[in-house]
């Protein structure tokens, strides 16, 4: 065994931090609701929005699919965010399973906030899988802010993605 976090792993522990978020928001819709200014939302629901949607977004670059417009990415329905999240992680599990797949190979890609970048296909991904890690701190932030700390602990220390 080598001291090296795959993108296997790492995408795991994304994963399995994003689900917990998601049970926690569907049993406090109040949180949802609450202010957030991060990336421009009005909410933290806004903000899954935008988590969801870089995940998304970036998993559909990375397997040569048309990449869905943020304004068809739903906006208030985090049972439907729920489900592109699903969707989205099962194609990068896919693709990460794929040996034909070159995570050396450059990519050109424009982004909503960042203009025309390019990037490795493997810094892609890694990007895809901890752009939400650190949202969601921000939204713990929140949520603790709010008296309603989440019951769970998000660090990687307490995830069962290395077991």
């Amino acid at each position: 065994m080598t001291p090296a976090l795959t993108l296997d792993e790492l995408l795991n522990w994304s994963d399995e931090t994003t689900q917990r978020w998601l049970q926690f928001l569907a049993a406090n819709p109040a949180v949802q609701q609450l202010p957030c200014g991060i990336y421009g939302t009005d909410t933290v629901l806004g903000l899954v929005r935008h988590i969801v949607a870089v995940e998304m977004r970036h998993s559909q670059r990375l397997a040569g699919l048309p990449v869905t417009s943020y304004e068809e990415i739903p906006q208030n329905s985090l049972e439907a965010l729920a489900t592109l999240h699903t969707q989205t992680f099962e194609r990068l599990r896919s693709l990460l399973a794929d040996p034909a797949q070159d995570w050396a190979a450059k990519m050109e890609f424009t982004t909503l906030s960042a203009g025309t970048m390019s990037a490795t296909r493997r810094k892609l991904l890694a990007h895809a899988v901890l752009h939400s890690i650190r949202h969601w701190a921000q939204v713990a932030t929140l949520a603790r802010a709010a008296g309603c700390p989440p019951k769970f602990a998000g660090d990687l220390l307490a995830s069962s993605a290395l077991d």
